[in-house]
């Protein structure tokens, strides 16, 4: 059945709309300029931190177990506790009771034993971690990182949530590669953390902040960031924590509508040019991207943009910038360090190896856009067939499309899907589809395909329009989308 993206995604972002009358300006001990001013804000907008009294908001002062209790019972819609916990140390009736209930029946928090709670106990920085990652649902690490220079002073229980939080991009450490899991956590600090919770895991969309922009391709950077190409304006973000900034990509000059025209120069970064950044995809020490109106893989690396100057014993055009690509767009990469690449206009889906090298992977395809690399094999959305094929050791076999365009779920064999351009595939062989033509995300699993959100004329909730670049992080879907000019943040099962 179609379904569109209803009231109920949107719920979390809405159950955090209560708008708060105070700002950081307004507490007395929250000087200008101090790091933790926007995320004051933020929790106060947010209605999940509130001032301390007499204009203070204590950014020093320290965040005990009942504080965080309550907050994270806001942060998930104040929902009613079904009981009591029964813990000797939660006062009936007091202001904490039904957060503390609620997170206990929730398996979000836990007591010490011995029926105690300890409301007015410190929270340590492990116990932040652990309990914001039980609220995540208690997902694995996104990506290994290195030991923390006192990984040994980790509780055995929460070394898992430290991961997490760390890979998330949601919790820091304190300087010198230190976690200090048992310091005291405080109130500026945890609201730092609730914001760069709240803004991953409850913001039903990612908005570049005031950037008029137009997201396009999208992967998972380092330390919890995202990377997303913006095809506007021509440059490369980097999103973290909800906050954005220019990756790689230099201020050009601008058309008669506005927009910056964009250019090619490979520099630092701030001064790199690129003409249509369309993808974005790990590659080497950096990430490649692809510049299809430059007709160009681009390499960010370090501090500079390079042009990956491909060669190959095919007979493909080449200058002195080696393998001439026609209108490159979708990349991907495998597990031995191989980049695939969508040769657009040329119908074919080339290799770069690490050492540079080119070959053709397949040909013959028509219009080639999205890659996806998932165990083994190459998936593409073949945009100009308006089906799905994954490639094995130089085999097409087809994932979904009779190659009819039009929007109809149902076997596999037979659905019909509209210009597709973008692909994501799950752990367990899942496979998102961004089908542009259509509007819509569509999802094929089992040898069927089912619509998971689409766009709806006649209602007003916020819907895909130009989805193109999907990345799969932590059960979420993110969705590119060039049009709305926003990044969508789906749960694909609660959706299915």
């Amino acid at each position: 059945m179609k379904r569109r993206l209803t009231a109920a995604v949107l719920s979390a972002a809405a159950a955090l709309s209560l708008a708060a009358p105070a700002c950081a300006a307004d507490f007395s001990d929250v000087a200008p300029g101090a790091w933790y001013v926007q995320a004051v804000d933020y929790c106060q907008a947010q209605g999940l931190m509130s001032g301390t009294g007499e204009g203070r908001f204590s950014p020093d002062g320290t965040m005990d177990r009942a504080m965080l209790a309550a907050v994270l019972h806001r942060v998930s819609g104040s929902p009613q506790a079904s009981g009591a916990a029964g813990f000797t140390d939660v006062k009936p009736g007091s202001w904490y009771e039904q957060a503390v209930n609620w997170a206990a029946q929730a398996g979000v928090a836990s007591g010490y034993g011995g029926g105690r709670f300890g409301p007015g106990d410190p929270v340590t920085r492990e116990q932040l971690a652990v309990f914001l990652w039980h609220l995540a649902g208690s997902p694995a690490p996104e990506d290994p990182a290195q030991p923390w220079a006192d990984q040994g002073d980790v509780s055995p229980y929460a070394l898992q949530a430290v991961d997490w939080a760390r890979s998330a991009g949601i919790l820091s450490g304190v300087g010198g590669g230190r976690f200090a899991p048992q310091a005291h956590t405080t109130r500026a600090q945890a609201a730092a953390v609730l914001m760069n919770y709240s803004r991953l895991y409850n913001d039903r969309m990612l908005s570049l902040l005031d950037n008029l922009c137009a997201p396009s391709g999208i992967t998972a950077g380092e330390d919890g960031a995202l990377l997303i190409t913006d095809v506007y304006n021509k440059v490369i973000w980097q999103v973290k924590g909800g906050s954005s900034s220019v990756c790689a990509g230099g201020e050009t000059v601008a058309d008669p509508y506005g927009q910056p025209v964009g250019g090619y120069n490979d520099a630092g970064l701030p001064q790199s040019y690129f003409k249509y950044p369309w993808a974005i995809a790990p590659f080497l020490d950096g990430y490649a991207v692809s510049d299809a109106e430059n007709n160009a893989i681009r390499l960010i690396s370090g501090d500079s943009t390079q042009t990956v100057n491909g060669t190959t014993s095919e007979r493909l055009i080449t200058t002195q910038l080696g393998v001439v690509f026609a209108y490159p767009t979708g990349l991907a990469a495998d597990g031995e360090g191989n980049l695939y690449v969508s040769d657009t206009h040329n119908n074919a889906v080339r290799k770069i190896s690490p050492k540079g090298v080119v070959v053709t992977v397949a040909e013959g395809l028509s219009d080639p856009m999205g890659l996806c690399w998932h165990d083994g094999a190459l998936y593409v959305a073949e945009t100009g067939a308006n089906r799905i094929i994954r490639v094995v050791k130089g085999r097409v076999e087809l994932v979904a499309g009779s190659g009819q365009s039009g929007m109809t779920d149902g076997p596999a064999d037979k659905a019909a899907f509209s210009m597709p351009q973008g692909i994501a595939v799950g752990s367990d062989g899942t496979v998102y589809v961004a089908d542009t033509g259509n509007s819509a995300v569509r999802r094929v699993r089992g040898g069927v395909v089912a619509t998971l959100a689409a766009r709806d004329l006649t209602s007003m909730d916020i819907c895909p329009v130009s989805p193109v670049g999907l990345l799969l992080r932590q059960g979420r879907l993110y969705v590119c989308d060039t049009f709305s000019r926003r990044v969508f943040v789906l749960d694909p099962e609660q959706l299915a």
